[in-house]
């Protein structure tokens, strides 16, 4: 495995790899569609979106959003099912946390829902504690880790 630096050849695998987990689980909200479709953009304004790739082909992705202050959101954390367990979310989530630290982080935040067991735990393990839910953007949202840099 191989993690890389978004690329355009990627665009359609982050969009697909997210929309499959939010399919699963919730219904995609405007927030969904928007962060998604507007990848090319968020890049280009400082965002870092990151592949973990198996013999070439995306198996995860994870982005991370710069939200002012010193803060960036971590978010659209997605592995293809097929791949669980390789260590290829931790890898890209683990990627999007040195991006963010190396661009002036301070503090990480990430929205979830509690029913995506595998993500709670990788949270956990990556070191965020869970936090009040301040951040309703999303009608999914039911849990908030931050994370300390």
């Amino acid at each position: 495995m191989e993690t890389v630096f978004y690329d355009k050849k990627y665009r359609q695998a982050f969009i697909d790899l997210n929309l499959a987990w939010i399919e699963k689980y919730f219904v995609v909200e405007p927030q969904d569609v928007a962060i998604l479709e507007g990848v090319d953009k968020a890049v280009a304004d400082g965002a870092g979106v990151f592949f973990v790739l198996e013999d070439g082909v995306p198996i995860s992705t994870c982005m991370d959003l710069p939200k002012g202050g010193g803060v960036w959101e971590i978010c659209k954390l997605a592995a293809d099912e097929a791949h669980r367990g390789k260590g290829a979310g931790e890898a890209a989530l683990r990627a999007c946390m040195e991006h963010a630290a190396a661009n002036g982080a301070k503090k990480l935040t990430i929205v979830s829902n509690s029913v995506l067991g595998a993500a709670m735990g990788l949270y956990a393990k990556a070191g965020f504690k869970e936090v009040p839910v301040d951040d309703f953007e999303y009608e999914r949202v039911n849990i908030q880790f931050e994370l300390e840099l």
